[in-house]
């Protein structure tokens, strides 16, 4: 990886050094996972007894993971019945893109004058990862994800990255809730967008690598946008 961070990485990214060691991290890992890939239906219901007894635990660590993903914006509270997981409206995805676009192309255009060859090999095998898994949504998705989030890192600035460790897990929430969001992730606009802010990286360009991401965010939220209509 190209930079250390104690942030952990999204859902799909590589994770081995954040593996989780106590109940309530097992249980939020698991529980997060199901919300993201929407084994966890947006607007179901999630009750503390049911997921203690599922996970053999009390009611302390499942009440700890629930209360994390409420921070997160995952779930919210649901009066005398126990949580319920967050269902996604138009405005959120408006929200968290807007937000991407102020974040994102500014550390693309880090990553650009910080480049190395590790950093480039990274994001080389991780839109390989991409390319090749032709009929595999899932690891075409966590290709993606982990080229974004590759490029991140590189800022070093943890604030930013756990903002957009959230945005990227909701976007991949996203691509399992609307068949069209999935539909794109395959799609050679997709790769292609990727290659062009890979060149900048590698080419060193951090004006050609910004206007290379912002461009990709403004496609994926148009893209999003119409899995509504």
């Amino acid at each position: 990886m190209p930079a250390e961070s104690s942030v952990d990485p999204p859902h799909g990214v590589s994770a081995e050094a954040f593996l989780p060691v106590s109940a309530t991290q097992r249980v939020l890992s698991q529980l997060r996972r199901e919300v993201i890939t929407a084994e966890l239906e947006p607007g179901g219901v999630i009750r503390e007894s049911e997921i203690a007894a599922r996970f053999g635990v009390s009611k302390t660590p499942v009440r700890e993971a629930l209360q994390t993903l409420l921070i997160e914006d995952f779930v919210t509270v649901f009066p005398r019945r126990g949580y319920m997981v967050r269902p996604v409206g138009i405005n959120d995805i408006g929200h968290m893109m807007a937000l991407r676009s102020y974040i994102e192309p500014q550390l693309t255009g880090i990553a650009a004058l910080e480049r190395n060859q590790l950093l480039i090999e990274d994001l080389e095998a991780a839109l390989q990862r991409q390319h090749e898994a032709t009929h595999d949504f899932q690891e075409r998705l966590a290709g993606a994800t982990e080229f974004h989030w590759l490029i991140a890192r590189v800022s070093k600035n943890d604030r930013a990255l756990r903002l957009l460790r959230n945005y990227f897990d909701e976007t991949t929430r996203l691509h399992y809730v609307f068949k069209p969001v999935r539909e794109h992730v395959v799609s050679h606009v997709e790769l292609n967008a990727h290659r062009k802010i890979l060149d900048a990286i590698i080419a060193g360009d951090p004006d050609r690598a910004r206007q290379g991401m912002q461009s990709h965010l403004n496609e994926a939220k148009e893209t999003l946008l119409r899995s509504f209509y």
